[in-house]
């Protein structure tokens, strides 16, 4: 008996390996697009398992899912972001160091060409994103300041050479108050 079922169970653990399906870009584009209805947890997992697949193909994945809808809100962009970071951790540092440098457009030759310095870019050029890009930085900066003892490979240098863009606060204007109308007030 404890033989059969031991059969059983091996045939259940390979035909669970032999029918898993892989992510492809096709299908983590489809699962992108507002229609599909699939929650953002979903296709996060899906975009980490394709980047972890494909970690030289990350900008290209982050790029096309980012083209399947006309905006994503700051918290859909850094989730989609987060994933690809964490699929593929050398990108981070690159990411980070690429964040110090993009405002001042002092990065170095091998800084542009980098894979984090492209996924970076991209988050401020794409029509899609450009409104919540400062905001998803400072998130990813964030999260690798707070996670530094975890030993993510960011170097302190990095984190520290990052400086957030202030956002712009809109002025009103303060009319005085009107002097008392009477003694008794």
């Amino acid at each position: 008996m404890k033989k059969v079922l031991s059969v059983i169970l091996l045939a259940g653990m390979l035909a669970g390996t032999v029918h898993a399906e892989e992510a492809s870009l096709s299908s983590v584009s489809a699962m992108a697009q507002e229609a599909s209805g699939a929650s953002l947890d979903a296709l996060s997992m899906a975009v980490y398992e394709l980047v972890k697949a494909q970690p030289s193909q990350a900008v290209e994945v982050f790029q096309n899912v980012m083209q399947q809808r006309q905006n994503w809100s700051v918290t859909e962009t850094y989730a989609i972001l987060r994933s690809v970071l964490l699929a593929a951790p050398s990108l981070e540092s690159g990411f980070v160091q690429s964040a110090a440098t993009y405002q001042s457009s002092s990065a170095g030759a091998g800084l542009v060409s980098s894979q984090g310095y492209q996924l970076l870019s991209s988050l401020y050029t794409m029509p899609q994103t450009q409104a919540v890009a400062a905001a998803v930085v400072q998130g990813v900066v964030g999260s690798a300041v707070a996670g530094r003892a975890a030993g993510n490979g960011v170097s302190a240098e990095a984190l520290e050479a990052y400086v957030p863009t202030a956002p712009v606060a809109p002025e009103y204007s303060v009319l005085p108050t009107p002097p008392p109308t009477s003694a008794n007030n």
